[in-house]
């Protein structure tokens, strides 16, 4: 734990996501929240995630060659939120 008592935000596996993780734009402001893992849990193939975005709160399927990175806190895209808002609805 580092001085004020928040474990430190690192890197982990797709499966370890957090429930709800803050979805975070290309210019690192929160765009949405994580919804649902989409992939093959047994074969360990992470195919993306469902984002329920905070603008309009409709949910969009972003695939995982658009996440860089998920940490204990966040998971990050190189998407921009007027680029996910564009995206077709998950239903």
């Amino acid at each position: 734990m580092d001085e004020t008592g928040l474990d430190e935000e690192r890197e982990i596996a797709w499966l370890a996501m957090p429930e709800k993780a803050p979805v975070m734009g290309e210019s690192g402001e929160e765009i949405g929240r994580a919804e649902e893992l989409l992939g093959d849990k047994k074969d360990d193939i992470f195919h993306g995630i469902v984002v329920k975005l905070a603008r309009g709160g409709h949910k969009v399927e972003v695939r995982a060659d658009r996440i860089p990175k998920i940490t204990t806190r966040r998971v990050y895209t190189d998407l921009a939120a007027d680029e996910l808002e564009q995206l077709p609805p998950v239903k």
